[in-house]
């Protein structure tokens, strides 16, 4: 090969090697995006919280103590929160209160070297925002045995939104808007998964994975990897779940409305998980500027 061809040929390499590094680059930091509904519902607004999670003071992590077998692990440290859980569920809550319309972006993934570990699968990247008790709003961060207690079920009754990333054995990926119970039994409450088992939207071990959640006057989305997940505006139509009295699973469809369903524009943003090894950084939450209001 003549010394031309073989510079052009490294040339090209470099080249490419470059724009693929741009790419990466980009790609290294979570930033919020405008997509589906929210073009013609608002723009990004101020920064209002961002952290490299040295700040473990304003985390509360709560988890369960269904299975003692294996220790988990909690760590605050190279710029990530490190949350090893094996067999069991937990909820790390930032402690700081947002209220009106924000988008909430972050990076998450699941290593892949710990995946095959005790009690360790690659599953349920879970979110739950603008959270709060009804009767006691700061209380979704006191840790009791009745409630808030790191068990899943400990939830159901609180105000928010939940959106969840399955993988694994795990093939959800869902939408739901609490709270899920009242007094200890089932209500109707929204609860959609039409995007259960498609593989663009689950987990793949040891990929940093981009999540976005947005509340902007009622309008919701849950945002992965740059993909619109699910959004939701006045008229669209959900799906609505309650159980019967034998327990047994009821759906049906209807028409989203804030009358019926109306707006939790306040509360708190909290990383949920079970039975997984997750590593969280770039967390940051913006102010949203709603249009046309």
């Amino acid at each position: 090969m003549s010394q031309i061809r073989i510079r052009f040929a490294v040339a090209l390499v470099c080249a490419w090697a470059g724009c693929q590094n741009s790419v990466a680059g980009t790609a290294s930091n979570a930033s919020p995006l405008v997509l589906g509904y929210g073009k013609e519902a608002f723009s990004i607004g101020e920064e209002l919280y961002s952290t490299d999670f040295a700040d473990q003071e304003k985390w509360v992590v709560q988890v369960s103590t269904d299975d003692t077998t294996y220790e988990e692990q909690i760590k605050f440290k190279d710029g990530m929160l490190d949350l090893y859980m094996p067999k069991r569920g937990c909820t790390a809550w930032l402690n700081k209160k947002f209220k009106g319309n924000i988008t909430i972006v972050y990076k998450v993934r699941c290593p892949l070297e710990t995946v095959k570990d005790d009690g360790i699968l690659a599953t349920d990247i879970n979110n739950f925002w603008h959270c709060s008790d009804p009767s006691n709003f700061d209380a979704v961060l006191t840790t009791t045995d009745t409630h808030y207690h790191g068990g899943f079920l400990s939830y159901h009754e609180m105000k928010g939104y939940y959106a969840c990333t399955g993988g694994g054995r795990n093939r959800t990926t869902r939408f739901r808007r609490y709270p899920r119970w009242i007094d200890g039994r089932d209500i109707p409450h929204m609860a959609v998964n039409w995007n259960d088992r498609k593989p663009e939207f689950l987990i793949e071990p040891g990929k940093w994975h981009t999540i976005q959640l947005v509340y902007c006057n009622g309008l919701l989305q849950y945002i992965k990897d740059g993909q619109v997940v699910y959004e939701f505006k006045e008229g669209d139509t959900i799906t609505v779940e309650t159980r019967d009295e034998e327990n047994r699973r009821q759906k049906h469809e209807e028409i989203y409305t804030l009358e019926k369903y109306p707006a939790h524009d306040a509360g708190y943003f909290g990383f949920r998980m079970v039975g997984s090894h997750h590593q969280y950084k770039d967390l940051k939450i913006y102010s949203l500027e709603a249009k046309g209001r």
